[in-house]
């Protein structure tokens, strides 16, 4: 795979080493604009070297029982293992990723446990990574990997990051103990110590200007069409989101709400043109929408001879004009969560639009160029009645009856997890030993009624374990300290859903009367 901008630096002549993994596969990681940004910020220095580290396509848990070489884990760049690295850095933006982190960590012959590396540091002297994370998972609640990280970013990176290496090459060049490394770290706005249990408050970069995309951005090169996100030129549109949505981490975790001046997009926009080839601009942000010039830099793309790429768009914003820009950029599939198909239960979401909003737009792309829709459902909202599932069945029957094609409107349907720091981290309702069933029977109503349809391409699965991964993922979302220990010998046990269950009756841990402790107020981590 031919790659763009990589860079390559002579080890000899660095001060400290970064090694930047995404616990997922490269076509994945390589699909996240932090992989790309931090990659260029740190490399931007003389004295570093950053690199990438995915993960192989296949893998078995425990790492111990991983048969394959130790050399599929291997930095991009220059082939390193991640025990080579002065720091491992893990870009978490999903819990599903966790059992993932542990399995480089096990792989790479670096102890999972903190306090085993902390152990062998003072007995033995021996050296290993600082193992730090960031990302949203990071900052929405850090406790459920807290025996395992020395240290997590909570909020922007960006505004810390001189402070943060500075205060590594003291420790790297004096006599330092790792101990004092934490402690100091624990000092800087945004940098949580776990060992310290200390108190943190988010970071922001107000000025999103002053967080530069990246000129010389990686970019990557495949064959399959369904990686041509990761061969785009991703542009950072803005960041939050303004519409505060109670179960949506982007608008809570990522307050305030700020967009990108037009003058410093159109500046970046012809830097990259000028110094790197590619096709297509990827509009990077939460709502990238609300953007007061979103239809002057859709228009500024065509007219420097590029593709538009987009993530999801708000449905009431849906307008003729930006439908046929959208059309004109090349967009073929255009994507919106109306959430549930109950204006009601809609509007208790904070969500505040109106089914003939819905009904409107999406008649407006039957009649456009775009061929498309992929539109994403969530089931399991707090209040949710039976009445609202079939209102979500009634809204997606009715759109199969407007004409599209076969297979052209994409439905997702998730059940919603409750995540920590936001207006819903109590609403557990449905994961509760009583109620689960509810969820499953939903589930099944929505697969017996929409499977079928000739334009629906219904995206469900097998529904039992949809809702035991959903369960294993609010969990973790909500976990403390306790549910950490939970994870580890989960992963050591083989990480599956039996694995879970065995872990549960050794260390007597109930994942109800966890969940009902959380219904009733109990918080296991707050930021400031």
């Amino acid at each position: 795979m031919e790659e763009q901008n990589i860079i390559i630096k002579d080890w000899r002549y660095i001060d400290a080493s970064f090694g930047l993994v995404y616990p997922n596969i490269y076509s994945i990681g390589m699909a996240s604009y932090s992989i790309r940004l931090l990659y260029s910020l740190i490399n931007d220095y003389e004295e570093l070297v950053c690199e990438r580290i995915f993960l192989p396509e296949k893998l078995q848990f425990p790492a111990s029982k991983d048969y394959h070489s130790n050399d599929t884990l291997r930095s991009i760049e220059t082939g390193r293992s991640p025990h080579e690295f002065d720091i491992l850095g893990f870009s978490m933006q999903f819990e599903n990723d966790f059992r993932n982190i542990l399995w480089c960590l096990e792989k790479a012959n670096i102890p999972i446990l903190r306090e085993s590396r902390l152990k062998k540091r003072r007995e033995k002297g021996l050296e290993y990574p600082l193992i730090i994370g960031g990302g949203p998972v990071s900052t929405s609640n850090p406790q459920p990997l807290s025996k395992i990280f020395d240290t997590f970013v909570i909020g922007d990176f960006e505004p810390n990051l001189l402070n943060f290496f500075n205060l590594f090459l003291d420790y790297k060049a004096s006599n330092l103990k790792f101990n004092e490394l934490l402690r100091n770290l624990a000092k800087i706005e945004g940098f949580y110590v776990p060992s310290i249990k200390s108190k943190v408050k988010r970071r922001i970069i107000k000025n999103l200007d002053e967080s530069p995309i990246p000129v010389y951005q990686l970019i990557a090169r495949s064959e399959n069409k369904k990686r041509s996100l990761s061969e785009s030129f991703f542009l950072e549109v803005n960041r939050g989101c303004p519409f505060n949505c109670k179960f949506c981490i982007s608008s809570y975790h990522n307050k305030p709400f700020r967009n990108r001046t037009f003058e410093n997009i159109e500046k970046t926009l012809k830097q990259a043109i000028e110094f790197t080839n590619f096709k297509r601009i990827s509009l990077i942000g939460s709502c990238i929408s609300s953007h007061p010039q979103f239809y002057d830099i859709c228009k500024l793309i065509i007219e420097n001879k590029k593709e538009i790429s987009i993530p999801s768009i708000r449905i009431d914003h849906l307008t003729p004009k930006i439908i046929d820009i959208l059309a004109r950029g090349g967009i073929k599939t255009i994507t919106i969560a109306p959430e549930t198909g109950s204006e009601q239960l809609r509007y208790k979401l904070g969500k505040k639009i109106s089914d003939d909003m819905i009904y409107n737009s999406i008649n407006l792309i039957r009649k456009s160029k775009i061929e498309n829709i992929k539109m994403y459902f969530l089931i399991g909202l707090p209040s949710e009645t039976e009445n609202d599932v079939k209102d979500t069945i009634k809204m997606i029957k009715w759109l199969d009856k407007l004409g599209f094609g076969k297979d052209s409107l994409r439905i997702s349907i998730n059940p919603m997890v409750p995540k920590l720091n936001t207006p819903y981290e109590r609403s557990i309702k449905y994961y509760l030993s009583e109620n689960k069933e509810i969820m499953l029977s939903r589930f099944e109503r929505l697969k017996n009624e929409l499977m079928g349809l000739s334009s629906i391409k219904l995206r469900l699965g097998n529904v039992s374990d949809l809702m035991k991964q959903a369960r294993l993922q609010a969990l973790l979302s909500l976990g403390d300290e306790k549910v950490s220990q939970i994870l580890i010998k989960y992963y050591q046990k083989g990480a599956t859903y039996g694995a879970l269950k065995s872990v549960k009756n050794q260390l007597d841990f109930s994942i109800n009367k966890y969940f009902l402790k959380i219904k009733n107020g109990y918080s296991p981590w707050k930021w400031e």
